[in-house]
């Protein structure tokens, strides 16, 4: 009997145990984080955006808090210049450290100039989307959306429409008068 209850206790410590494994990459990013080794916190970004800069200084590391609703992981803050503007990119990663979204947000004299979502594709930079605000009235409204298409870690073109909120309506025939190209070639034929 005494061997019986051995053998299913060690079967329970056994299974608890691979259970509760950690992952390796979350061991090896927990290390980084925890020795403050940017060289390596920007390798592992590469793993999900390849294009990943190595201007970007780190600003603020949040390690497993809430990043939703009951939802835990990482939150890293980094930080570059860019002439006069200052550009502020929040990744969100999962308590596996998995990427889960990203962000952006840029400022001239520490006042909001704008601010959106950082989108991938197949682990490279794909485009910006980018709210301006306007100020009416002394409310805070929407002034424009732009948004920066890549290719290749490269910006190819900038559109920029006043009500087009999301980054399908471009290429909508019905929305192809709304859409103005500021920069770059015409990279979704939008204007053809």
């Amino acid at each position: 009997m005494k061997i019986i209850i051995l053998i299913i206790f060690l079967i329970t410590i056994s299974s608890c145990r691979s259970q509760v494994e950690i992952p390796k990459n979350v061991i090896e990013l927990e290390k980084y984080i925890e020795q403050n080794d940017t060289v390596n916190l920007r390798r592992y970004h590469r793993n999900f955006n390849s294009d990943f800069a190595s201007d970007w200084k780190i600003h603020n590391i949040d390690s497993r808090v809430e990043i939703g609703h009951w939802t835990f992981g990482y939150y890293f803050e980094w930080t570059r210049k860019k002439s006069d503007t200052t550009i502020n990119r929040t990744y969100t990663l999962d308590i596996n450290g998995n990427f889960l979204s990203c962000s952006e947000k840029r400022e001239l004299n520490n006042k909001l100039l704008s601010r959106g979502g950082v989108y991938f594709e197949n682990g490279a930079l794909n485009y910006i989307s980018q709210i301006y605000p306007d100020r009416t009235d002394n409310i805070l409204a929407v002034g424009k959306y732009e948004y920066e298409l890549y290719n290749n870690g490269k910006l190819v073109s900038i559109y920029r429409t006043r009500h087009l909120n999301h980054f399908y309506m471009l290429t909508e025939e019905k929305n192809k008068n709304k859409v103005e190209l500021i920069y770059g070639i015409d990279y979704l034929n939008v204007k053809e």
